[in-house]
Parts: C-alpha cells; structure tokens; sequence
C-alpha cells in the first residue's frame, strides 16, 4: 500500500529534476535509434544489446520473437490458419516484412542490427531479404551472427561500435 501512494510523489519529482534539468540546457547524449530484429535477444544474446547501447545507440524496438511481433496482431480463433506471424519459419513471410516497414517508421529508427543465432537457420535465410527491405527504405543494416557463449564478445563490440558511427 505504502508503495503505491510513493510511486506517483516519486515519478513526479523525478520529472520534475529532469525538466528542470532540460531547462538548465543539459540535455542527454544524443543516441542513435536502433531497431534490433532477428532472433530472441535474451539471455546470452543481450551482449549484442549492450555492445549496442555502450556504443552510442539506443534500441528504440525489437521485431524478433520477444518483441513487437509478439503482440502485433490478434489471433482469428475461428480463422482457417490462426498462424499468421510474422516468423521466418513461415513462407510467405509478408506479415514479417510489413511489420518491420510499419516500425521503421513509427519508431524513427536510424540503423537496423539484425541479430541472428548460429542454429536458426530460419532467420539466417531471410537476413538477405530483410537487408535489402530496409536499403530501399535508405537505412543502415548489420547482420550480426553469434552463439550463446561469450567468446565473440569483443569482435561484436567492434562491429557494432563502428556501425553505429557510420550512421
């Protein structure tokens, strides 16, 4: 109960500090909007998040398993295929390609990183498509390969620092 009736005296000073920091003309770093796609990104694979975000970007959304695409549309119960995903086992895949487009736009997403895992096979095939959809729409793209372990750490720091500054 207690921490209820805080919350709000809490959210209220915090905004109130931070506006009347932007007033004082400190502003945050600017950062580039990074829209993360591919695989799920949790566990092992959030070094790629953290190379990301200690490199000067942001990820402003994640189209992979775990993200918008999860929540995208609504299933038809009484429809003849309730599988209409947008996931790179199914093929066609235009609910995947449509929702990406839709992002990159709502989202103002600057560069694209597309994170895939070494044994989905799946994503790895569409990584082609999904770089030449998000060229056309004049964007920056990187596929990142990796694996669970955390021997490619530092090459993935490296990749990812010197895509952001080419954006």
């Amino acid at each position: 109960e207690f921490a209820t009736e805080a919350m709000p005296a809490e959210i209220d000073a915090l905004t109130d500090k931070i506006m009347k920091e932007y007033e004082e003309g400190e502003k945050p770093e600017r950062r580039k909007r990074i829209l993360l796609t591919g695989c799920p990104s949790s566990g092992a694979p959030m070094k790629v998040v953290k190379a990301i975000e200690e490199n000067g970007g942001n990820v402003v959304v994640y189209e992979n398993c775990g993200g918008a695409k999860s929540v995208d549309r609504l299933i038809d119960e009484d429809a003849e295929d309730i599988l209409a995903i947008g996931c790179s086992v199914m093929t066609p895949d235009t609910n995947r390609y449509e929702l990406l487009e839709r992002l990159l736009d709502e989202y103002q997403v600057e560069g694209v990183v597309e994170m895939t895992l070494q044994a989905c096979h799946t994503y790895n095939i569409e990584a082609k498509s999904i770089e030449k959809r998000v060229k056309e729409k004049g964007l920056p793209y990187i596929h990142i390969e990796t694996d669970y372990s955390q021997a490619d750490v530092g090459q993935l720091d490296t990749r990812i620092a010197a895509f952001l500054e080419m954006i």
